[in-house]
C-alpha cells in the first residue's frame, strides 16, 4: 500500500467514525440534528451533527458537535487568505459548541443527516490515486 492511500483510509475512518458515533443518547431537550447554526465564536455557519450534556460551573448544560462549512459567498476568496484564521473559514471542519455561544436557526428544516454518507464504501478514494 501506498503511504497516500494509507493517509486517504484513515481520514475516511475518522470521517465516518465522527458520522456513526452513537455512544451515547442524545440529549431529550437538544435541538434536532442537521439544525443550522451560526457560531459567534467562529462566526461561521453550520450544521449540528451531535450533542452531549457536560456541565459547566454547576450547571448542566449542551454541547454540541457542529460541522462547519467554509465561507464561499462572492469576494471570500481573497479576504479569506488575508485572514489570519482563513485556514479555519476555507474548509469544512468540526467543532463542539456550548448552546450558548450558537444561534440556531429554527425556522429553517433541519438537514438531513441521519442517511448522509460522506464515502460509501471503505477506500473509495480509488479514483484519487
Amino acid at each position: 500500500m501506498s503511504l497516500k492511500k494509507d493517509i486517504l483510509d484513515s481520514v475516511s475512518d475518522v470521517i465516518r467514525d465522527v458520522f456513526e458515533s452513537d455512544t451515547s443518547p442524545y440529549p431529550e431537550n437538544a435541538v434536532p440534528k442537521g439544525t443550522y447554526v451560526r457560531s459567534s465564536k467562529w462566526d461561521l455557519l453550520g450544521i449540528i451533527t451531535d450533542g452531549f450534556y457536560n456541565e459547566v460551573d454547576n450547571q448542566q448544560v449542551i454541547i454540541y458537535t457542529v460541522l462547519y462549512l467554509p465561507n464561499t459567498k462572492p469576494g471570500s476568496y481573497y479576504k479569506n487568505i488575508l485572514d489570519q484564521n482563513s485556514h479555519m473559514k476555507s474548509t469544512m471542519f468540526i467543532d463542539n459548541e456550548i448552546e450558548f455561544d450558537l444561534t440556531f436557526f429554527l425556522m429553517v428544516p433541519p438537514a438531513d443527516i441521519e442517511d448522509m454518507t460522506i464515502y460509501s464504501t471503505q477506500g473509495s478514494f480509488g479514483d484519487l490515486l
